[in-house]
């Protein structure tokens, strides 16, 4: 899979997430076993508006090369980290369900896929003798 592949794939998932979390908060809520109130539904929001940012940052680095690119996955792999504690956090307390597990996996994808780009090279630049 390339770079472009990847980014393109963890930006749908989180532009799509992104929009149920702004949309229907109190839906994501019920579906997590949440329990929904104004702030959860408000937190929720600021939440999918995070996620939208970050879904149409990766969208957009899916053409780039080299240390812009470079950036764009260390900085996921922080936020995809960082996501799957929180989410363990938040499913081993109890204060959301078994369905959770699932973002867990996702968020293990992002940072294991990111990580994986970081680690062979391969967000180097392809054609570097070209230019």
């Amino acid at each position: 899979m390339s770079s472009k592949t990847f980014l393109t794939i963890i930006s749908v998932i989180a532009i799509v997430f992104g929009v149920a979390f702004v949309l229907v908060p109190y839906t994501l809520a019920d579906v997590y076993s949440v329990q929904p109130s104004p702030a959860t539904a408000m937190d929720a929001r600021f939440f999918g508006s995070a996620l939208l940012a970050w879904g149409l940052i990766s969208w957009l680095a899916r053409e780039f090369e080299g240390e812009p690119l470079r950036a764009v996955l260390i900085g996921s792999v922080a936020g995809h980290a960082i996501g799957a504690v929180v989410t363990v956090n938040g499913v081993l307390s109890g204060v959301m369900n078994g369905l959770a597990w699932m973002n867990v996996l996702i968020y293990l994808f992002g940072a294991a896929g990111c990580l994986y780009f970081i680690a062979t090279g391969s967000h180097k630049a392809v054609n570097a003798q070209t230019r």
